[in-house]
């Protein structure tokens, strides 16, 4: 999925909490550190296209380690052993690895969700697909027009109930 898509969704689960940006923030990490140092070398310092074949085996590194439920496990039990408190907003980057398993074709950047124990990947759909985008963006939208209309409903509610 994009990377827009996948701020939206985690900011839209985590809409409630205090710091719902995180919950955000972690739902597009896994791809800022894959591609970020990439975009930022190949984009605005060469001046050059995406391409395939310009992607060099760091990011693939980086994918795999960021894309991993395996990894992503043994982080939020490190955190958890660390803090003593379950870290909520770091299930938006489990929550990102479990939106791609099924929105990525085995020929561009199939999630290794089970790596390094297993090199399983699922042949899902393309999320460049304009359908599938039209229906993402579309219950982006249901979705956001509800979180919106909760949130004015219950104010009103607040206000005419202290009336």
């Amino acid at each position: 999925m994009d990377i827009f898509a996948h701020a939206l969704w985690t900011y839209a689960i985590f809409h409630k909490q205090k710091y719902k940006w995180w919950g955000a923030f972690f739902g597009i990490l896994p791809d800022i550190l894959s591609f970020g140092p990439f975009f930022v070398y190949y984009h605005l310092i060469l001046g050059n296209n995406f391409k395939n074949h310009l992607i060099n085996d760091s990011v693939f590194v980086m994918y795999n380690i960021t894309h991993s439920l395996v990894i992503f496990t043994i982080f939020v039990i490190t955190v958890y052993y660390i803090t003593r408190k379950i870290p909520w907003l770091m299930f938006g980057w489990g929550m990102h690895i479990l939106i791609d398993i099924p929105t990525h074709t085995k020929d561009f950047f199939p999630t290794p969700f089970l790596w390094p124990l297993f090199s399983l990947k699922i042949n899902g759909i393309s999320w460049g697909e304009p359908w599938f985008m039209i229906i993402n963006y579309s219950l982006l939208i249901i979705v956001y027009s509800w979180i919106i209309y909760k949130k004015y409903k219950i104010k009103n509610f607040k206000a005419l109930h202290i009336l």
